[in-house]
């Protein structure tokens, strides 16, 4: 294979810099999505990364070997030469983690897919509670009140662009479902900042578990990690995968992992802020400023935010009636 590179004149100059800094001949580079490239060699593949800083990028290089270091190997290895030195050039921070070949597609679809991802999450929080310690000086705390309160104030200033595409009247309620979430929230405070006893991965979306061509399930994608309860990586796996049964209440309780969470107030008050809703509108409004209408991800957000209206109004109440 000759030297080739898909790209422009940076990712030519990423190949030179890889095969200077790690001694190997890297022959070809693809760009995957913004800060993800696809590497190969002539005998291997590596995925390179752009990190936000060297300090996030060293941290998680010692995260990922004190995952393995407690016996927790579901997840990729950076590449030896980090344990030296890192990629660095134009004052961008670079880093190359292993590539493992998918198996077959990872959703939240099923019963099965749901179970399968929640076990290996207790797996991961039994893991990282052994050393968390080490992390504190590197590590915020994570404050979820404080997040989904900067969360809504972003969203209730993009109203007026908002009532382009979404009637006043659910946009209204959706601001009302969150405003009495965060006052109940504020009414219990310490259950939220109850810890931290682990490191949460903080992101737990189905494009962060990935089967591999053994379908063996691994946990990837350790940008978000932050010192917590574990419990708030179950109120974000709830989040993420309640479209997926219809906003059923009943469907949820039937995860023995998630059952007990369920049995708090506290919890499910949490469960009421639409944190999806203002998530991805919120996503939206700043991908259109600066890149201009994405009609695909629109249709998207109507979706979910008209269709499903009526069954997470219903859930809801459900939960308001059980608090």
């Amino acid at each position: 294979m000759s030297n080739y590179s898909t790209g422009d004149g940076l990712e030519n100059r990423l190949l030179l810099s890889l095969s200077t800094i790690t001694g190997e001949k890297f022959r070809y580079i693809k760009k995957i999505k913004d800060g993800i490239w696809l590497c190969y060699t002539d005998s291997s593949k590596w995925i390179l990364k752009e990190f936000f800083s060297e300090e996030k990028l060293f941290n998680q290089i010692h995260f990922v070997e004190q995952l393995f270091k407690h016996d927790f190997y579901f997840t990729y290895q950076f590449h030896p030469i980090h344990q030296e030195k890192i990629i660095k050039f134009d004052q961008r921070v670079f880093a190359l983690v292993e590539y493992l070949k998918k198996g077959s597609s990872f959703t939240y679809q099923t019963f099965s897919e749901r179970t399968s991802a929640l076990k290996l999450l207790k797996q991961f929080h039994e893991t990282t509670s052994q050393f968390p310690d080490i992390f504190k000086p590197n590590l915020t705390v994570f404050d979820q009140q404080t997040k989904w309160e900067q969360r809504l104030k972003e969203f209730i200033a993009n109203i007026p662009l908002l009532k382009n595409f979404i009637p006043t009247y659910y946009l209204n309620k959706y601001v009302d479902w969150a405003k009495w979430a965060l006052s109940q929230m504020e009414s219990n405070k310490s259950f939220y900042n109850e810890g931290p006893n682990c490191i949460i991965h903080g992101d737990v979306a189905h494009h962060n578990f990935l089967l591999n061509r053994y379908q063996q399930l691994y946990i990837i994608d350790f940008d978000l990690i932050q010192l917590a309860n574990p419990m708030i990586d179950y109120l974000q796996f709830a989040n993420r995968v309640l479209p997926n049964i219809s906003w059923s209440l009943t469907r949820l309780r039937r995860h023995q992992l998630l059952s007990p969470y369920l049995e708090m107030k506290e919890f499910l008050i949490a469960l009421i802020f639409p944190t999806d809703i203002l998530r991805e509108w919120n996503r939206y409004v700043r991908l259109s400023k600066k890149e201009g209408s994405k009609p695909q991800l629109l249709i998207y957000l109507k979706e979910i935010t008209l269709n499903h209206f009526n069954m997470r109004r219903i859930f809801t109440e459900e939960l308001a009636k059980s608090i």
